[in-house]
């Protein structure tokens, strides 16, 4: 560990204090290019301090098609963190991406421990999942408990069937059961996946804690944010930061405490970690240009029209439907477009759900969307539509107009033909009374038909939805 001057000076008088310095990084999501920016950072730091800890506040995956897809879903990048040398690391929504299997699957590749205490196997089952772990560095005990969101459904932000074999219960509910860590710890971190704003809901109901480390919202907390006395921060998303926490510590009693949000964009690339990156990358299927496309894509919401056209082709169907929180890209650069960008635009891999609905039915689909997608309007083809958006966060957005294309408006008595995904299927509420057609048949592999020789393919300027801030 770092001897800092007031450890000195306090030596000199008898009195012991250690520094204990923890680095975290949340919602990583397989932005694999990055990593070797990380892993000259690191080596930085231990070079420093030998005895530094590195923790991963969940969503470590989803975001790469090189780390989604395969044998083993996720296993890469859990590979990747073992060579960078994770300490710890909590689950986030996305971990459950590949369900009860791959999750296993995930724990049981990992050199580090992964901790959750509001997560555990039904019946009974074993996971290699604690609720927390105690560090000990020169005589220092480090305690950390792990907490993963829940939504109102019970679950974590997930496809449901993915959270089949799985019990979750309520992270604050939860969190008071392990007050008595307090005692045993001379620092206590949260480490979570819930959300800027909950974690300082959580600091509010669990004052013992020194410290949360969190994720999910991809919060850039670029300033000391304390909240109940309990310091809160979070390194937005994607290896663009890391926080460094510093702690000072004497006689079991944490003397201060700091955090300091640190970019990563202008370290150099560790050579062994880039040729790791690179064998990871190298499937000649993920490499396969399907098409063009000229000029780039500027806008999320293109992205998702995209996407609902190539949901539409595929189904032959009147409409298509894509929730916002299914377009996983912001923007694309004019050129080449390949098999992995069809799962860097969808990494979900949910099936294609293809029902007849009225046009009353099918306003009421749309304007359920946002409540269950929390992102936002959804993206459609096949029709245009008007909402409003109220002002007060809390409020859900209000679908005003239906129309097709040409502008002629959706008849609230006809039937059409639309085609959406497994997720929206099976958590918007209520449903349309046809449950529908699930089809073999997923968004990424609906976007490859669409691209196949597809040259200078046009999206630019392309939108189906009007949108008013009321």
């Amino acid at each position: 560990m770092k001897l800092p001057i007031l450890t000195m000076l306090l030596a000199c008088v008898g009195v012991f204090a250690e520094e204990v310095t923890v680095l975290g990084i949340n919602d990583m999501h397989a932005n694999i290019d990055e990593l070797p920016r990380l892993a000259t950072f690191l080596k930085n730091e231990r070079a420093a301090d030998p005895d530094v800890l590195l923790f991963a506040a969940g969503d470590n995956r989803t975001g790469s098609p090189y780390v989604d897809n395969g044998e083993q879903p996720g296993v890469p990048m859990i590979k990747l963190m073992n060579m960078l040398g994770f300490d710890l690391s909590t689950l986030g929504n996305h971990e459950f991406d590949s369900g009860l299997v791959g999750l296993r699957n995930t724990l049981d590749a990992a050199d580090f421990n992964f901790v959750c205490a509001n997560v555990s196997a039904d019946g009974g089952a074993e996971l290699n999942l604690k609720p927390y772990h105690i560090f000990e560095r020169e005589g220092v005990r480090i305690g950390v408990l792990g907490l993963v969101q829940i939504g109102s459904n019970g679950l974590p932000d997930v496809h449901p069937d993915n959270g089949k074999g799985l019990k979750f219960s309520n992270p604050y509910k939860v969190v008071r059961d392990y007050a008595y860590l307090r005692e045993q710890c001379d620092v206590l971190i949260l480490l979570t996946h819930l959300g800027f704003e909950d974690d300082l809901k959580l600091a509010g109901l669990f004052p013992e804690a020194d410290a949360i480390i969190g994720g999910h919202t991809h919060t850039r907390v670029d300033r000391e944010v304390r909240e109940n006395g309990v310091l809160v921060t979070q390194a937005e998303n994607k290896v663009k930061y890391i926080t460094r926490l510093s702690f000072e510590v004497e006689d079991g009693k944490v003397l201060s405490k700091k955090a300091e949000l640190i970019p990563l964009k202008d370290y150099a690339k560790d050579a062994d970690i880039q040729a790791a990156v690179d064998a990871t990358k190298s499937s000649p299927y993920m490499q396969r240009r399907l098409g063009s496309i000229k000029p780039a894509i500027t806008r999320r919401e293109s992205l998702g029209c995209l996407m609902a056209d190539a949901l539409r082709a595929y189904a032959k169907s009147d409409i298509a439907i894509v929730n916002y929180g299914n377009v996983r890209l912001s923007e694309f650069p004019e050129g080449d477009f390949t098999v992995a960008d069809c799962y860097r635009l969808d990494p979900f891999c949910n099936q294609t759900v293809i029902f007849k609905a009225t046009g009353k039915e099918l306003v009421s689909f749309l304007n359920n969307i946002p409540a269950s997608d929390h992102h936002g309007a959804p993206c459609v083809s096949g029709i245009r539509y008007k909402a409003i958006k109220p002002a007060a966060e809390l409020q859900p957005m209000r679908i005003t107009e239906v129309t097709l294309p040409d502008g002629t408006p959706i008849d609230p008595d006809k039937y059409y033909t639309v085609a959406t995904n497994s997720y929206l299927m099976s958590t918007v509420t209520p449903q349309p009374a046809d449950p529908g057609v699930a089809h073999d048949m997923d968004g990424a592999r609906a976007i490859m038909l669409y691209m196949e020789g597809k040259e200078a393919v046009d999206y630019s300027n392309v939108s189906n939805i009007e949108v008013t801030i009321e």
